[in-house]
């Protein structure tokens, strides 16, 4: 079988710093960014919590801003797999540098 080509929009930066998840209107769980792009971004599953595809989020970071919308694309054995509502898109190198 040949390998699936990769459909991301944007480079990956591997990148750890804690984050959170806002779900609902005050359910707060805490865990750690993995790597993150432009258009989304990959969280450590957090302890004793289930996450579906398709589910509405607001993810927040030191890098990530605070509260954006993101939607949950993919759930797999690495974490949780977030594309963002609103991409940002670099305008200059710095701003890639700054992700």
């Amino acid at each position: 079988m040949p390998p699936v080509p990769d459909q991301r929009r944007h480079p990956r930066y591997q990148l750890t710093e804690r984050a959170s998840i806002l779900m609902g209107p005050a359910t707060f769980v805490f865990s750690e960014t993995l790597d993150i792009s432009h258009g989304g971004a990959c969280l450590r599953q957090p302890n004793r919590f289930a996450v579906r595809i398709g589910e509405q989020l607001s993810l927040a970071s030191a890098h990530i801003g605070s509260h954006r919308a993101a939607r949950v694309v993919h759930v797999s054995s690495r974490g949780v797999h977030c594309a963002f509502d609103d991409t940002i898109e670099p305008t200059d190198s710095a701003t890639s540098a700054a992700l």
